[in-house]
């Protein structure tokens, strides 16, 4: 089975964590070559992130990792009302990054980064972007006409879409009541799901296989289909509460057939990937 990782972090001195250091133990980008070989993880998705200031630089870290490895493919950070001066998304494609990545905790954030991104559909839709969205449902309310100008693009929610911690598995009928902004976003057939940070669903956070996020999975699954949605470890942020190995296998997969699960397990990161590499030849 062909594996790609469709979320995780790499920051120049390392993650600080809750215990204020790295929960990967070491050098981030020397740890996770160790755990690709061991899960046989051929390419990832390295999210940039500069929403605080210790952090800011991820993006000029990542141009340097993406052009030293070519199994990394980065998204760069960009502010909700995109980036300081003005520029265009040409400029982090012309850096070697697949695409972009928002961070959208409210309406207002996703209207600021709504209009950047119209703005810069074009150029997105023309090299296949792929575009990462952090984003609330409340701030997933606030994208759907945006969303839709990007359909050249693969545009891709984080972690269930932050349907926000659980005390215990919801029913379906709240699990869809929380995600009804996102599950109207199935209809834009360029529009996904990772299924990524499972513990930050589910109390305690280290109560792995996290049943308070089964709900949801199964939501995600019967509402975009197996095609549209992309595992994703959270690596290193998932390690202050549980293993690689437990991270690699997010509940509610188990029941599928296996084309599907090989699918959401790295094969449709690996077609979106490709897409954007035949657009940009």
């Amino acid at each position: 089975m062909r594996r790609a990782d469709a979320h995780l972090h790499l920051f120049a001195d390392g993650y600080p964590g809750r215990y204020g250091h790295s929960p990967a133990g070491g050098d981030e980008l020397a740890v996770y070559q160790g755990i690709r070989r061991e899960h046989g993880i051929e390419r990832a998705l390295v999210i940039g992130y500069e929403g605080e200031p210790r952090f800011v630089g991820n993006n000029d870290h990542l141009a340097r990792l993406t052009a030293a490895h070519d199994w990394i493919a980065a998204v760069a950070y960009v502010p909700p009302g995109g980036p300081v001066g003005g520029s265009g998304a040409e400029n982090w494609l012309s850096a070697g990054f697949v695409g972009v990545a928002a961070y959208l905790a409210d309406q207002a954030a996703a209207d600021a980064f709504a209009g950047w991104m119209t703005r810069q559909a074009s150029t997105l839709n023309r090299v296949k972007a792929l575009v990462s969205l952090n984003a609330t449902p409340t701030a997933t309310t606030r994208l759907g006409p945006a969303l839709a100008a990007l359909d050249g693009c693969t545009v891709l929610f984080s972690h269930l879409g932050l349907p926000g911690e659980q005390a215990e598995a919801p029913t379906r009928d709240a699990a869809r009541a929380v995600l009804a902004p996102l599950a109207g976003m199935a209809r834009l057939p360029h529009v996904g799901v990772k299924i990524s940070g499972l513990y930050a669903v589910s109390r305690p956070s280290h109560g792995f296989p996290h049943q308070a996020a089964r709900p949801f999975v199964d939501l995600l699954l019967d509402t975009f289909g197996p095609r549209r949605l992309y595992w994703g470890s959270d690596f290193p942020p998932c390690l202050d509460h549980v293993s690689f190995a437990q991270a690699a296998d997010p509940i509610g997969l188990d029941g599928l057939p296996v084309e599907g699960r090989e699918a959401i397990l790295g094969g449709n990161l690996l077609r979106a990937l490709d897409r954007h590499a035949a657009a940009t030849r």
